[in-house]
């Protein structure tokens, strides 16, 4: 009986397995051919979207080119540096000397002129003092810039009307004499207010002429 139920059902058996085998087949192919196709898919993106590669050899020639070139340029920079500084070094020293040299102008045509008790009249010392002046201001005039001043002072033996009018015809007549008879053409300033500024009345009866250089 089992024999005979076993031969009947054998035969369902073999196809079923026979059936499930080729499902199994056809679907590891199926899978087995997808996953090719995603494998040369991806394949081809990443060849069409990786950098392409580059021979740098030429741009490394290049970079070390222009290097080279900026350090020779910033050599060629500290060497203009150095020349500025060398010549800012000897602008300094000749404006020093300049200075120098205008100070000294300064000291050496200031002149000091005298004048007898209560009087305002030049003496022969004094024109003789302001010719001499006038020929030193020749000889400097062209090389500076400069204003003349002149302070007329007084002693105390004088009340203070008296003196301040003694001061002014003195400061006057100097500056009269410069312009009027020596022929001076610059600009001349008269300061009338200085007091005596000694105890010895022979040197407050005096006026003092400056040069003042401008800048």
């Amino acid at each position: 009986m089992k024999t005979q139920l076993f031969a009947k059902v054998a035969p369902f058996f073999v196809g079923a397995l026979f059936l499930t085998s080729c499902i199994s087949s056809q679907e590891a192919y199926n899978k087995s051919k997808l996953s090719g196709f995603v494998s040369n898919q991806t394949t081809d993106l990443i060849r069409k979207n990786a950098a392409p590669v580059t021979d740098n050899s030429n741009l490394n020639k290049t970079v070390a080119e222009h290097t080279e070139k900026i350090q020779a340029l910033d050599a060629d920079n500290s060497k203009a540096r150095a020349m500025v500084a060398e010549l800012e070094k000897g602008l300094s020293e000749l404006e020093a000397m300049e200075k120098e040299s205008k100070m000294e102008f300064e000291r050496s045509n200031t002149s000091v002129v005298f004048f007898d008790l209560g009087s305002a009249n030049l003496t022969a010392n004094a024109m003789q003092e302001l010719y001499r002046w006038k020929s030193a201001m020749d000889q400097g005039a062209t090389h500076y810039n400069f204003t003349v001043s002149i302070f007329a002072s007084a002693d105390k033996s004088g009340s203070k009307k008296v003196n301040d009018k003694l001061r002014a015809d003195r400061a006057n007549a100097v500056k009269n004499f410069i312009v009027n008879v020596l022929g001076y053409k610059g600009e001349v300033t008269v300061a009338t207010d200085q007091p005596a500024f000694s105890k010895v009345n022979d040197i407050d009866r005096r006026a003092i002429l400056t040069v003042n250089c401008k800048d």
